[in-house]
């Protein structure tokens, strides 16, 4: 039913040796605890080059016996969907092959099907209810440290769901990153380009994002984690601190949130629901939430954004609950949703940038534009959110059609240089090449979704108001009139 840590690394490893053009195995630097191995794989097709990298990370909590197993299967089902040109379904939700080209062509998959590969064995062997790693801990008869506890973001506080007693389930080590299995998935998150993270875990139904140590809110960027004291076993002791998120990412979170839901409900019509983890119950030291704090904890470090997937409802018992008779429902709803996370993930500038520039330079200065400019007020946010509903059906198109890749390219070379200087005036020449592109992807990108071209056309009609306007005043002009 269930497959065993060997059986998990064989299916990865022959991924590899027979499929060598798209799969990748990496043995993590670390052991586990009892000495065993533990792999990752990255899959990728088309030209080498830096990407977007997407990282799940399977049977963190061992008796969550499901998820492991979906993982290798999503990865299996790509390659396949890969080379034979086929699409992948999952009962009632479809991905053409070539929207898996393009997420295999646009981002390095990364799996770690199994992290806690000595937590798995023992459910399979002696005890179908452990969670945690085998740590020895030393002082007490209690084995174990709950992997989803031990990473450095505000680890030892004892908020809701979360302990330094080393018999608890919840037992957060002896300090952040004491266990070599949580220090290979930061290895990864340290040496890799990850864009998304997902750990995969059972069960409820849930898209969790941040926070899970508190509640968030988006207008005080003084309530910060970076202030709280980490260590003190004891709960936050600021009274009513609400931890911000700013805007921008908490839009991010949501939307992917939400269109991680909608694809689960297309499969077979399981209803889960996008929240922040603290709507479950209050958490330090998780592994997704650490994931996205690093750049705030460090601002050197690149943005990641953080889910956790709670995969499965409740059924008649907790055991059935964490690893059911059958779990193939559950694993079809379960990769619909990562895939589904996975295509959010695809970026059209970075695709162009790297595919057809050959750089970054001028998708990075229209990707500060976004960040620094746009975010920073409400109708800027607006843009953005347009944007990116407009993003993945363009993407799209752009993959299967160079002549109209190589346009676009044009246009992003272009704005680059515009918006790197103020002085820069939006050329009618500028106005006419985009209008003209706009109006081809709206008629072929509308013809599908009619809120595409309703987009598209939005943002001609920006552009054609843009015309001989300096690019400051552009730019006040985006963040002060959101779409039409």
């Amino acid at each position: 039913m269930y497959r065993t840590v060997p059986q998990l690394d064989s299916v990865i490893s022959l991924l590899a040796t027979w499929f060598p053009q798209l799969c990748t195995r990496t043995r993590l630097p670390e052991t586990s605890v009892e000495g065993r191995p533990v792999f990752a794989l990255r899959l990728r097709a088309g030209e080498e080059g830096d990407r977007r990298g997407v990282l799940f990370v399977g049977g963190t909590h061992a008796r969550e016996l499901m998820n492991p197993d979906a993982l290798v299967e999503l990865a299996v089902d790509l390659v396949v969907s890969r080379l034979k040109g086929t699409d992948v379904v999952y009962g009632g939700r479809t991905w053409t092959a070539q929207e898996v080209g393009l997420v295999l062509e646009s981002l390095d998959l990364w799996f770690v099907p199994c992290s806690n590969p000595d937590g798995r064995n023992r459910v399979l062997t002696i005890d179908n209810m452990w969670r945690k790693n085998l740590r020895d801990n030393p002082g007490t008869s209690c084995d174990g440290v709950d992997l989803n506890r031990n990473a450095d973001l505000l680890w030892g506080v004892t908020e809701g769901q979360t302990s330094c007693s080393p018999c608890s389930d919840v037992f957060v080590g002896s300090g952040a990153f004491s266990e070599p299995e949580t220090r290979n998935v930061k290895y990864l998150l340290d040496t890799r380009n990850i864009h998304s993270f997902v750990d995969v875990h059972s069960f409820s139904e849930l898209v969790l994002y941040p926070w899970g140590h508190a509640h968030s809110q988006t207008s005080d960027p003084a309530q910060r984690f970076t202030s709280l004291p980490t260590g003190t076993c004891a709960p936050i002791g600021v009274p009513g601190h609400r931890e911000y998120i700013t805007p921008q990412d908490l839009l991010r979170f949501t939307t992917v949130g939400q269109r991680v839901v909608d694809a689960i409900a297309a499969v077979r019509g399981r209803t889960y629901t996008p929240q922040t983890g603290r709507a479950l119950y209050a958490t330090t030291g998780v592994q997704s939430d650490y994931a996205y704090s690093r750049h705030i904890a460090d601002p050197a470090l690149h943005k990641t954004y953080g889910f956790t997937l709670e995969t499965g409802p409740p059924v008649g018992t907790v055991e059935d609950s964490f690893h059911p008779p059958d779990p193939t429902l559950v694993k079809r709803d379960a990769k619909a949703g990562l895939l589904a996370l996975a295509q959010q993930s695809v970026c059209a500038f970075d695709l162009i940038g790297l595919r057809l520039l050959g750089r970054r330079t001028e998708v990075d200065a229209l990707r500060r534009v976004r960040e620094e400019v746009l975010a920073s007020t409400e109708a800027g946010r607006e843009w953005i959110a347009l944007i990116e509903r407009v993003e993945l059906p363009v993407a799209s198109l752009l993959f299967t059609d160079e002549q109209l890749a190589g346009r676009a390219a044009e246009l992003i070379e272009r704005a680059g240089r515009r918006f790197e200087g103020e002085t820069s005036v939006v050329s009618d020449e500028d106005v006419d090449l985009g209008r003209a592109l706009l109006d081809e992807l709206a008629e072929r990108a509308g013809a599908e979704d009619a809120r595409v071209r309703t987009d598209l056309e939005a943002v001609g009609a920006a552009l054609e108001q843009a015309r001989k306007m300096p690019s400051a005043e552009v730019l006040r002009q985006l963040t002060s009139r959101g779409p039409l």
